[in-house]
């Protein structure tokens, strides 16, 4: 191999593909990753990783130390909450701050070599969890703050001795319906405690 070759990705296009573009939190998504390389690919591993990130806008101004004072929760939607609880050294690009609200991985392959021409396809699943935001774009309620907040499916071939190959899709992640707190109904049969201490009764 070239020396220059070794700092290009190899040649490849990667594609994913799901049954579906909208998902719900909490939902596993199942697909499949398609790699089709256009030269030799020699892979240390293969991995789909569901990444979500937050962006967030001072709508008054856009100092970078306003980022100390960042409203979390108070009065929000859960749409329009901010989701990251560790905003360490965030990203700070034309006036907006990018967390990483979410990254989670899943292995399809260890190491493997696909010829030119030749495609390999590797069906994955990857759970969106319970507790983070679902894709938004718009104002916070307090008016100070505008949120977007972006899921994405990655597919990425780690290449041998060469920087990775990726592939991208966006995804729409929703809340879904809102939980339920009303106490299911028992069975019929099932012992349940009566009102007088010690007693016992069957519905």
């Amino acid at each position: 191999m070239g020396l220059f070759k070794t700092f290009k990705a190899p040649k490849a296009a990667i594609s994913i593909s799901t049954a579906k573009d909208s998902f719900v939190l909490g939902e596993t998504i199942t697909g499949n990753l398609l790699v089709t390389p256009e030269e030799e690919l020699e892979a240390e591993e293969v991995r789909v990783e569901l990444e979500a990130v937050e962006r967030v806008r001072y709508l008054k101004t856009s100092p970078e130390d306003v980022i100390e004072t960042l409203p979390q929760n108070d009065n929000e939607t859960r749409e329009t909450r901010i989701y990251t609880t560790s905003p360490d050294d965030p990203e700070f690009e034309n006036g907006s701050f990018t967390f990483l609200m979410y990254q989670g991985t899943t292995k399809v392959s260890g190491k493997l070599r696909v010829t030119k021409g030749s495609s390999q396809q590797f069906p994955f699943k990857i759970t969106v969890p319970f507790g983070l935001g679902p894709t938004f774009r718009g104002p916070r309620r307090d008016g100070i703050w505008w949120i977007e907040r972006a899921w994405t499916l990655k597919g990425i071939v780690a290449a041998k001795g060469r920087p990775d190959v990726q592939g991208r899709k966006d995804v729409q992640i929703t809340l879904g319906a809102a939980p339920s707190h009303t106490a299911p109904t028992p069975p019929a049969g099932t012992p349940t405690l009566s009102e007088g201490p010690g007693e016992v009764r069957i519905q």
